[in-house]
């Protein structure tokens, strides 16, 4: 390749550049050599060779293409931020039809109100168990299916989703082999029991697994839809078909995941799909997915921890636990009102961090190479208003998650009117509404740090946050009431808060290298 042919490759990668170093840098990121820069015109190396073509484009000899427009931005920063927040509130809808579908009907896709506590501690177990054990998988499935997205490879996004897919299938539904025989040879749960909490993982397990293709599609209305018509499958059944409520759950849920599968499948490409040249291999794979695989596990663990830690607990309990693991209807009344905060800050969430990502490149673009420090400036002044406008909005989210407790304490149904009213319910509330406030805050630092692939940051801080949940959530559990087990959620939140909040002013001191090592 000519000096020539090799300046147009390169000014076709990085448009007009702004020095010789920008070039070299680009150079090397081609993959070329010193012995590359002396086979192309006998240049000594590749810094002379980026000066050579840096020349040729001050003599106007090269010319870079011309850059397409940045698309219009809308006219006012509120449509921008109402754009954003329904956006990410899409995960809330779901949520929000489940509640309404138990409410009104009595049935959800998991579960329903005439359910006994001893079913429900199966369906609970089963339901967690899906939710961490692919936490992981999931994170590191969309994680490099939108990599290879964001690089214009569909095939190769295709390949590593559906490979990814199932190389997690297979070890997810496998696990609950050796479960088996472990409440075989130890009688952990009744084998009824046991049962349940298998069906409702396997099941669960692979409806995440599907979302996950979904969501590589960017196809996010698409998850509402399949939970709504699974609801209506589950409602159809067991009101006018009379199916009893597993039968008619694992109906649903087979149904939500049969539909999921085909819907990524077909967003992705179809069945059948020529194979992309040279695919990674799985050792490189899974090097690359490792960090955000162990942070999706950490985190979904973080997510139930608190739970855990007081459905094992048994001070002040209002019932006598005859297992280990014992659901408390109480406690995850008031910890499913307090994801309330969850449904109305996520919005807010999701606009700061697609801001963040949207702002990053025009504002690098519009600065000298030599402005490191109005970089780093401008970053601090966005991340420091975009976390003082989460405080008011995090009291604005509980005051409305207080009013929703007040009005289901109003229920006709006396179980839930009741158990609202419960001390154990309020103890859960009011410690689940701070405790995700806090946990709100510290996802828009760590979504901000994975913005700027510093998965090694966001992964050291879930980890610490999940330490400081368990510690604190097993004391007070134990100590105080079984459902302060909450306060361990508070406390590790916010640790969380606090490492991802250094982490992000850290990595805002050195942006400009943070930027160009993200890509």
């Amino acid at each position: 390749m000519t000096p020539r042919e090799l300046a147009a490759d390169v000014l076709e990668r990085t448009g007009v550049p702004r020095d010789a170093w920008e070039i070299t840098a680009q150079l090397e990121a081609m993959g070329l050599r010193d012995a590359d820069a002396r086979a192309a015109g006998g240049h000594r190396d590749l810094f002379e060779l980026g000066r050579s073509i840096f020349s040729l484009v001050q003599r106007g000899e090269v010319a870079a293409p011309a850059e397409a427009e940045d698309p219009a931005k809308p006219l006012h920063p509120i449509l921008e931020f109402l754009g954003h927040y329904a956006n990410g509130s899409i995960f809330a809808i779901p949520m929000l039809l489940q509640a309404a579908a138990i409410l009104i009907w009595g049935y959800g896709l998991w579960g329903a109100l005439n359910v006994n506590v001893r079913t429900g501690t199966a369906i609970a177990l089963g339901f967690i168990a899906s939710y961490v054990l692919t936490g992981g998988f999931v994170q590191a499935i969309t994680r490099r299916g939108l990599f290879y997205n964001y690089q214009e490879e569909p095939a190769l996004a295709r390949w590593v989703v559906l490979r990814g897919w199932w190389i997690a299938a297979r070890i997810v539904l496998g696990i609950v082999l050796p479960a088996f025989l472990f409440n075989g040879l130890y009688g952990w749960l009744p084998w009824d029991l046991f049962l349940i909490a298998a069906l409702y993982y396997s099941s669960l397990s692979l409806l995440w697994l599907n979302f996950s293709m979904v969501y590589v599609t960017r196809r996010r209305q698409l998850i509402i839809v399949i939970t709504a018509a699974a609801l209506g499958v589950v409602i159809l059944l067991a009101e006018r078909l009379h199916w009893n409520v597993i039968a008619a759950n694992t109906a649903g849920l087979l149904f939500a995941a049969a539909v999921s599968f085909l819907a990524g499948l077909r967003a992705l490409g179809g069945i059948v799909h020529r194979k992309p040249h040279n695919p990674p291999r799985l050792t490189v794979l899974v090097y690359a997915t490792s960090r955000w695989f162990l942070y999706g596990l950490l985190y979904n663990a973080f997510v139930f921890a608190d739970r855990v830690m007081a459905w094992t607990a048994s001070t002040a309990r209002e019932d006598l636990p005859p297992y280990t693991f014992w659901l408390s209807a109480r406690y995850e009344l008031g910890m499913d009102l307090a994801l309330i905060v969850v449904m109305l800050l996520s919005g807010a969430v999701e606009a700061a961090v697609q801001t963040f990502s949207g702002r990053l490149v025009p504002v690098q673009k519009s600065l000298a190479g030599g402005e490191r420090a109005r970089f780093g400036e401008w970053f601090a002044r966005f991340h420091r208003r975009r976390m003082l406008a989460l405080i008011p909005a995090a009291l604005i989210a509980i005051a409305i998650a207080r009013i929703g407790v007040s009005l289901v304490s109003r229920l006709p149904n006396a179980d839930i009117r009741i158990g609202m009213t419960s001390r154990s319910a309020m103890i859960a509330f009011w410690l689940g509404a701070i405790g995700y406030s806090l946990l709100m805050m510290a996802l828009q630092n760590a979504l901000i740090l994975l913005t700027l692939s510093r998965v090694d940051m966001a992964l050291k801080s879930i980890a610490w946050a999940l330490a400081a949940n368990l510690a604190a959530g097993f004391t007070c559990s134990r100590a105080i009431h079984y459902a302060s087990a909450g306060a361990g959620l508070v406390a590790g939140a916010a640790v969380f808060l606090i490492l991802t909040w250094r982490d992000v002013r850290r990595a805002g001191e050195r942006l400009d290298y943070f930027y160009y090592a993200s890509f």
